[in-house]
Order: C-alpha cells, then structure tokens, then sequence
C-alpha cells in the first residue's frame, strides 16, 4: 500500500474519531448549556448535529422545573428535526429553516402565586438578560418554510401554597403550516375552541405563557368568548322570533 493510501485512511479514522467523538459528547454539552442559563434540569436522550448541512436530530429532551415550583414537570419532547438554509441564515440576518418537526408528548405550565410560571421563567433564561434601555435590539427574526407540530397533552397546574390544582387537557395537535414567521400563526382556531370549551380563560393563559404568545391567545381566547356570547344571543333571537310568529299565527287561527 503507498504511503498516500495509508495517509488517507489514517484521515479516515480520524475524521471517524472526530464524528463520534462530537456525537458522544454533544448532548452533554447542549444539556449543560441549557441548565446552566435557565435553571432548569434538562435532560436529552441523543442529539446529532451536522454543520455542513445544517441538519439537527434530538430524541427524549426533557426538562424539569427548578426547586421552588410545585410540579416537577415542564416538558418532554419526544423528538425535533431541523435542516437549516445555513447561507440564507448567514447573509440574511434572520434564521431560516428549510423544515422543523416537533413532536412534543407533553407541556406543563405551572403558575405560582409569587413568581413566574415556568414557561416564562425558561424563555428568561433561554433569552438571557435583557438589553439596556436605548440601545438597539439584537435579536434575530426567523423564517420556517415548512413546520410540523405534535403536541399531545397540556397540563395547566395552578399553586396555591402547599395546594396545587391540576388540569389535563388532551390537546392532540398535528398540524403544518408554511411560511412561519411569527409564533402566533401557531393559533389554532381548533385549539382555542377546545380550551375555551374546557374553561381555560385569557388571564389564566396571559399569566403562564411569555411575552407576545401569551397575550396573543389570551385575545384570541377572549375572541372566541365574544363569538360564543354573539352566536348564544342570535340564536335567542331566532328562537324568539320563532314563537312570536308561531303565537301570532295561532291567534290569526282562532279568530272567526
């Protein structure tokens, strides 16, 4: 064998090494990230992440609530699958996905009476501190081209002291959408009838979820109560209406 030929699988083995190497230890490093800036546990099963094509594969990502929070639970994701538009989101200056699947079993929100729910406590953490008056914004937009969702089960659990009351909601979401570029596309008419339906109101929903998100589907919440209360009195009317002429034409019978 020439010594070209053995220089290359040496190469070979190497860049072998390297791939499991990263592979191994990533998911470490990822955990340790988001525990370290949210406070939460964070636990994932494996990752895999590919910088030349910008494909992304989690499985089993759970996360913990911090102590101080009644309920353990904040959520477990069965699976996320992403592929990144790496020159887009390079020469854009907004993050672009080609595509995004999540697959989440279970979400849990958790409102306590002095601090903030989990959910807005994570998005803190995750977003980190904020930015000092005046100064400009660094955030970045994002386009997802196509996103799939699955969410399973919401579980709303409200602290009141050493009490806690918890409520299950079997959501079974699978929807897609195009072109997202704002989280409160993710407003499904479905899910909102179906959680007004259940009692979830606005104020309960604005006070466990952050910033934009929450008080979107608090007004969306609160949209679909109005519609409710206007299609309740139409439909009053109607049935008003109907025996007022059914008297009236009973009256015009009896007469000689």
């Amino acid at each position: 064998m020439s010594r070209t030929a053995s220089g290359l699988f040496i190469l070979l083995g190497v860049l072998a090494l390297v791939a499991l190497a990263w592979m191994a230890f990533l998911p470490s490093l990822v955990e340790h990230e988001l525990s370290s800036r949210t406070g939460f546990d964070v636990r994932i099963q494996s990752l895999a992440a590919n910088p030349f094509t910008g494909r992304l594969a989690v499985h089993g990502l759970v996360a913990r609530n911090p102590p101080g929070y009644p309920a353990p639970d904040f959520v477990e994701v069965r699976g996320i699958a992403a592929r990144a538009d790496l020159l887009e989101s390079a020469t854009s200056g907004r993050i672009v996905l080609e595509d995004l699947d999540l697959d989440v079993a279970k979400v849990e929100l958790v409102r306590r009476r002095d601090g903030p729910s989990n959910a807005d406590s994570f998005s803190r953490g995750l977003s980190g501190p904020p930015a000092p008056a005046g100064s400009a914004s660094t955030s970045r937009g994002f386009l997802i081209r196509s996103l799939h969702v699955r969410l399973d089960r919401l579980v709303i659990a409200d602290a009141d002291g050493a009490r806690v009351s918890e409520h299950d909601y079997p959501l079974r979401i699978d929807q897609r959408y195009r072109n997202v570029t704002d989280t409160r596309q993710l407003l499904l008419p479905g899910m909102v009838s179906y959680l007004y339906s259940e009692g979830v109101r606005g104020s309960v929903i604005a006070s466990l979820l952050p910033d934009d998100f929450g008080a979107a589907l608090s007004g969306a919440l609160g949209a679909r109560g109005d519609e409710l209360k206007a299609g309740l009195k139409q439909a009053q009317k109607k049935a008003r209406d109907f025996f007022r002429g059914a008297l009236d034409k009973l009256e015009q019978t009896a007469k000689p």
